[in-house]
């Protein structure tokens, strides 16, 4: 589910023009920008999900809400003001992209917030989190206590 859900969220980021690097990372964000890429380059990381109560005794659904993040990673040299509205034109395609997007069957994207992570040498970095409302279903029946 989890590897399905991102395989789609890059699907729909690689449809962005002008970015050059778009993949999944698995580790913390310093170890990613010290990473060599293309850039500017978007960074997909699946952070986590929060479970809800049990609702219904006799369904062994449980509802959560999935959080990823995507890291915009954006370099530019001339000038802060130059490497700024590229990232700002990047972070407005991602939302054209996954704000509501719906992955089947498991539900669609909505975002969260945005941050800048990082600014400095040329480079700024954002962070751009998006969460979808999700339910598993167990293959089988938990035995009762």
């Amino acid at each position: 589910m989890i590897e399905t859900i991102q395989d789609d969220i890059i699907t729909q980021l690689e449809k962005i023009s002008g970015i050059k690097s778009v993949g999944v990372w698995q580790g913390d964000i310093d170890d990613l920008l010290k990473s060599p890429q293309q850039l500017p380059a978007l960074a997909v990381i699946y952070q986590g999900a929060d479970f809800d109560e049990k609702r219904n005794m006799g369904e062994n659904r449980a509802r959560h809400q999935m959080d990823f993040l995507i890291v915009v990673i954006q370099r530019n040299l001339k000038s802060r003001e130059d490497g700024a509205s590229s990232a700002y034109t990047i972070i407005e395609a991602v939302r054209n992209y996954l704000i509501g997007h719906w992955v089947n069957p498991y539900g669609y994207f909505w975002p969260v917030k945005e941050d800048l992570l990082s600014a400095g040498g040329g480079f700024l970095v954002y962070g751009l989190s998006y969460r979808m409302d999700a339910a598993l279903v167990a293959a089988e029946p938990a035995p009762a206590p």
